[in-house]
């Protein structure tokens, strides 16, 4: 494993050609190289708060992975050399969208800048705005059901709320 994305260029080719991914191996090596690295990111950007345990190696460990006292969502122990496949296959997926549209998976959003209503001649579409920064942020990340699905074992399970009156 790179100090600065989960697994190899070489696993991540094996991974894209096992699942007929054709346009992963057509980029450079530079290219997918920083994918994976981007890739990698944007998974312990989006993820880390949701994983259990904490980083191995303390703040300055460059990712979220490898990580001590974590478990799966079953209970089960991954231990502190352990890194999950899922992690792996996760950034491999994120690096996939970030081949072809770098920053997409970690988009820089100016509320003054976001525009409510725009008219071009007759035609005129208003936009929904989000009511906060963390609703505007929040509508401005894609939905990664594919990442969701791999690190769901990872995450912390989400418990129902509970009102004490």
């Amino acid at each position: 494993m790179s100090a600065s994305f989960y697994g190899t260029l070489a696993t991540a080719d094996a991974y894209f050609a096992d699942r007929g991914k054709a346009g992963w191996a057509t980029a450079s090596d530079s290219d997918r190289l920083a994918a994976l690295v981007r890739g990698s990111q944007a998974v312990d950007a989006l993820y880390e708060p949701r994983f259990t345990g904490r980083r191995a190696g303390g703040y300055d460990q460059v990712l979220s992975w490898p990580r001590c006292d974590a478990t799966t969502v079953n209970g089960e122990p991954i231990t502190e050399s352990t890194l999950p496949l899922a992690v792996t296959y996760a950034a491999y997926e994120a690096a996939t969208i970030e081949l072809l549209e770098p920053g997409s998976l970690t988009p820089v959003i100016v509320a003054a800048r976001t525009v409510k209503r725009e008219k071009v001649g007759p035609l005129e579409t208003e936009y929904a705005v989000a009511d906060t920064s963390d609703d505007m942020i929040a509508s401005a990340r894609p939905v990664l059901t594919m990442l969701d699905g791999l690190l769901y074992p990872l995450l912390r399970p989400v418990l129902p709320g509970i009102l004490v009156v």
